[in-house]
């Protein structure tokens, strides 16, 4: 049996998963916390910014679409061999939406709505050929980096600003531990920002998941060899080093956090999260079993949510939004993701996958498929 695979799994697609939940964690993790200007920031907090700008800030949300375009072809594919109807499919993700929704009433950041939403546009090809898929991703990434190339046009020319938006009316809420009004002022202004910022961003969620669908595709039938992805690893490294030294040269400036700067985040997020992806996959072709990031992406929609469970807590115990300073909530991000493998680890011996995952499964297909042991 290849290494990269065992039994109905892909051994490869959940560490990738798994690895890509510890990366956003640590992105979502500022904004849990409150939005702050990086020049108010202590010297400790300033430094980590930049490290999350160099290798973490836009890396992982792209791997996490591309692994979503990837799962889309495999769900299909067994919708077909079993001759079941793709409405299996759009009842998952119309569960997804639900989900993303209800996630939208305790942080703003929810990207599983979004996702929902792509996901029933990406059902238009499901027929199309893989070129096609990639063709038409690639149209759309080109138009995304158009986009991005006039926002930095426009800082050019009249001056950056810093992206931040501090929330004065939500540090004040939390301040005040009312949860009734913390879900009510969710509900009412960041619910609506959450799903208008889905119609800003589809362009960009659909290009991934169309690329991560091709490959599916491209590499179930013919996998690459080993050289291949390293070669693919060096040259996106070699491509990633000229955007990530702006990225160091726009922190020592006036405006660290502006728009010029997230320029060039994304553009290295695309090269970066090639070269993430092509590093685990030589991981585990060499033998490395990576059982950390293995379990947390079996489990990546119970540990995703419960990431937002947690800092939540965190927020209403201490009262404070908007003032902890960024390394203690690195350091929190780091027992986190410690107690969730270990977590992880123990259930998954216990059941097939996550409690949220399992009922998941039971909305999708019924309560004749939502057995866990």
């Amino acid at each position: 049996m290849n290494p990269i695979e065992r039994a109905d799994r892909i051994v490869y697609l959940d560490v990738l998963r798994g690895f890509a939940l510890c990366g956003i964690l640590f992105v979502n993790m500022p904004s849990f916390l409150g939005e702050r200007f990086t020049s108010e920031m202590g010297t400790a907090d300033q430094v980590l910014r930049l490290l999350f700008d160099l290798f973490i800030q836009t890396k992982f949300y792209t791997l996490f679409s591309v692994l979503f375009g990837a799962g889309f072809i495999l769900f299909i594919n067994r919708l077909r061999v079993k001759r079941k109807s793709l409405w299996i499919f759009v009842r998952r993700l119309m569960a997804l939406f639900l989900f993303g929704v209800i996630h939208l009433l305790f942080w703003r950041g929810d990207i599983l709505q979004t996702y929902a939403l792509c996901g029933l546009m990406l059902l238009a090809f499901v027929h199309t050929r893989p070129a096609t898929k990639l063709w038409i991703g690639l149209a759309l990434q080109l138009y995304v980096f158009f986009r991005y190339l006039s926002i930095y046009q426009y800082a050019q020319s009249v001056g950056d600003r810093s992206i931040p938006d501090p929330d004065t009316t939500l540090q004040s809420i939390v301040a005040a531990r009312n949860v009734m009004e913390f879900v009510t002022y969710h509900a009412t202004v960041q619910l609506p920002h959450g799903l208008n910022n889905s119609l800003a961003i589809w362009p960009e969620i659909l290009s991934l998941f169309l690329i991560g669908a091709y490959l599916m595709e491209r590499f179930t039938i013919r996998p690459p060899a080993t050289r291949t992805i390293g070669l693919v690893f060096g040259v996106s490294l070699l491509f990633s080093l000229p955007l990530l030294y702006p990225i160091v040269q726009i922190h020592q400036g006036r405006v660290p956090d502006g728009l010029i700067n997230y320029f060039f985040v994304w553009l290295s997020g695309r090269t970066l999260a090639v070269a993430y992806a092509a590093g685990v996959a030589l991981l585990v072709r060499s033998g490395h079993p990576l059982i950390g990031f293995q379990v947390l992406g079996r489990m990546a929609l119970t540990n995703y949510l419960t990431h937002t469970l947690v800092f939540t807590l965190v927020l209403f115990v201490t009262g404070r939004y908007g003032s902890i300073p960024l390394w203690q909530g690195t350091l929190l991000v780091i027992v986190i993701l410690v107690v969730q493998i270990l977590f992880s680890s123990w259930y998954l011996k216990r059941y097939r996958q996550g409690p949220v995952e399992t009922f998941w499964r039971t909305v999708t297909y019924g309560g004749k498929k939502s057995r866990n042991t």
